[in-house]
């Protein structure tokens, strides 16, 4: 068991860019992990890993240095939310096992893309990438054998007994490891905890099946008095509102996805969804162009798109990055003259280049367009 704080640090043959996407994919892919904040100028992420079977969720903060060209430091320390109180003080490894996904599944990407890339020049650069990864488990394995205490926690009964109060699925997990408590107790006891999770859960299905029937009879009744309601337009549009915390003020939006899907190479393959969104935040009318997977080509002024509205000539639209440097998204110029197209139109084609990926039209069906 560790206490606290756990810090874990490791150096990559690669440029600190590499290595700041490199991490940013690989993850949101680590079960119970998601990035909450990505600085990729000052080279920072926040990661947050969720309540799980040993603790109460770690907070991940990462630190990025350039050591010089084609070599990158990473520095992790993983903290449990709770800090010292409500089981805090005892990771139970949990924060060393976060530092060890994070490391060995940036490195399995790194490898990854420099395969996807060999030639006949770069075979050594794959051999010194593949013995950093080695090197990364040779020392996770040995800061688990350092680590290991032969005291161990599950043999400390008071303990035990209070997990299975406070705890259960720690408490029992303990009480089948500890050695000194017999066999016909541990029946006895994960018999009890397993009757009451039962009764719980039968009371919880009871509510739900009288919280379905109440649902049921409302949703028949509002059918009835709504037959005689005209059909509206179909349109493939999301209109939706919400309220800037900041200023109290409405915002609202206008959403509609691509009729197909994006087809790219690794690492963005399975299919990649384009959303088209129009905005008015504060009075002001934004429009951009996002993917779920993939990267937009774009230089540091932005770039330009050409967008086909029906059955008129294609027009060219210049096009501005997102303010923190996100590259799955572009922000549209032009505004008004795009809104004014769009509500006497039924079908926009939008032409853009991808990294990677070239020239790609994805087409919308953007009729019932109101704004």
């Amino acid at each position: 068991m560790a206490l606290l704080d756990h810090n874990g640090e490791s150096e990559f043959p690669m440029s600190k860019n590499q290595v700041f996407e490199a991490m940013c994919f690989a993850i949101p892919r680590i079960k119970g992990m998601k990035i909450q904040n990505a600085d990729k100028l000052q080279g920072r992420i926040l990661v947050k890993a969720g309540i799980s079977l040993f603790s109460w969720g770690e907070n991940i903060p990462i630190q990025l240095l350039e050591n010089g060209e084609n070599k990158t430091t990473v520095r992790i320390t993983s903290s449990p939310k709770t800090g010292i109180m409500f089981g805090g003080a005892f990771d139970m490894g949990k924060n060393r096992k976060n530092i060890e996904n994070i490391l060995s599944n940036t490195s399995r990407v790194l490898l990854s893309q420099q395969n996807s890339n060999i030639s006949s020049n770069t075979i050594e650069q794959t051999t010194t990438i593949q013995s950093n990864n080695y090197q990364t488990i040779q020392n996770s394995n040995l800061m688990e054998q350092t680590n290991t205490n032969t005291n161990a926690w599950y043999e400390k009964t008071w303990l035990v007994i209070l997990l299975c109060v406070i705890f259960f699925p720690v408490g029992l997990y303990a009480l089948w490891k500890n050695s000194h408590i017999g066999k016909g107790w541990k029946i006895g006891v994960t018999a009890i905890i397993g009757l009451i999770v039962i009764a719980n859960l039968g009371d919880k299905k009871d509510k739900s099946t009288t919280s379905s029937s109440s649902t049921t009879i409302t949703q028949e009744t509002n059918t009835s008095s709504n037959v005689e309601t005209p059909k509206t337009e179909t349109t493939k549009w999301s209109f939706t509102e919400d309220i800037d915390k900041m200023s109290s003020k409405k915002v609202n939006y206008a959403s509609i996805d691509a009729n197909e899907e994006l087809n790219f190479e690794f690492p963005y393959n399975g299919g990649s969804v384009a959303t088209f969104t129009v905005r008015k935040k504060n009075g002001t009318n934004d429009i951009y162009l996002s993917v779920s997977k993939g990267q937009f080509n774009s230089t540091f002024d932005g770039g330009q798109v050409r967008i086909k509205f029906d059955e008129n000539s294609p027009r060219k639209y210049s096009f501005s990055s997102a303010s923190d440097n996100s590259s799955d998204v572009i922000f549209i110029n032009s505004t008004s003259d795009v809104i004014s197209r769009l509500k006497n139109s039924k079908k926009m084609i939008i032409e853009t280049e991808f990294f990677n990926e070239g020239t790609r039209q994805i087409e919308f069906d953007v009729t019932g367009f109101k704004w």
